[in-house]
């Protein structure tokens, strides 16, 4: 066999699995659309408005939160103000998802930068998700985080702060 020939068809094999990498990695980049309703949950506790909390969960939406059992109330409770106002800003990056018919799981950093009075505090989370369809829509059924010291995480995330619309 000829030597270029061969290279040939080493270079269309190398390229062909290039593209077919570079596709893939190109599907992971962007946020599944069963990642909505955890940004928009995190939107609303922003806002400290519970039902809205609410509208993004199952009924039975459970939240393993730094080794303890929450549910949505809980939730919404340990997010109300109490007296002292906050502002909240989210950031995001996802780092996989899969879906299975209805049923999605997403895995992704959290960070919120909490403003109070002149105090800025800065928090970062492993999370993940999982999502089920409820009529043909998303919703949480049940979310795992970890809290991290601000030293624990990688320093090489690209944070991706979260913007509502309107």
């Amino acid at each position: 066999m000829n030597v270029s020939v061969l290279l040939r068809q080493s270079l269309c094999v190398g390229f062909c699995l290039g593209g077919v990498l570079f596709a893939r990695g190109m599907a992971e980049a962007a946020d599944h659309p069963a990642f909505a309703p955890v940004k928009e949950m995190f939107d609303a506790m922003s806002r400290h408005d519970g039902k809205a909390m609410q509208e993004t969960a199952t009924e039975d939406f459970q939240l393993l939160e730094h080794g303890e059992d929450w549910t949505m109330q809980k939730l919404i409770d340990a997010v109300q103000p109490k007296g002292k106002p906050y502002q909240r800003k989210n950031f995001f990056k996802q780092i996989r998802a899969r879906q299975n018919g209805g049923v999605a799981w997403v895995s992704y950093w959290n960070k919120a930068e909490i403003r109070r009075e002149s105090k800025l505090r800065t928090l970062v989370w492993l999370e993940s998700a999982v999502m089920v369809k409820e009529d043909d829509r998303w919703k949480i059924q049940l979310m795992h985080s970890t809290r991290l010291e601000s030293d624990e995480h990688p320093t090489d995330i690209q944070w991706v702060p979260f913007e509502a619309t309107p």
